[in-house]
């Protein structure tokens, strides 16, 4: 019995050590809207730690609001990087989001 719970231990530690964080909780500065013309352009820039992302503004949770005149504006958000739209332009999903 000891040995089966060691063991079961074993493999729930390391599926948690191998596990790659995909959210992330951090504050950021919405710059500016990209305004280039590209596949992979538009939506808005916003600086995460000092990285450079982007995120569609029709994506934002529905409570969260902002105006081109307000930029820059410091937030807080849970996002999550989308690997499924341009390779290495660093699109991201914001699922939580507040000014600060």
């Amino acid at each position: 019995m000891k040995s089966k719970l060691v063991l079961l231990l074993l493999i729930l530690a390391t599926i948690f050590l191998r596990c790659e964080k995909i959210k992330s909780e951090n504050s950021a500065i919405i710059t500016g809207a990209d305004m280039a013309m590209c596949a992979c352009c538009g939506g808005y820039f916003i600086d995460i730690e000092g990285v450079q992302y982007r995120f569609e503004k029709s994506g934002l949770p529905a409570n969260f609001t902002f105006k081109d005149t307000e930029l820059p504006l410091k937030v807080e958000l849970n996002w999550e990087l989308k690997s499924e739209i341009c390779k290495g332009s660093n699109w991201i999903k914001i699922s939580d989001i507040r000014r600060l």
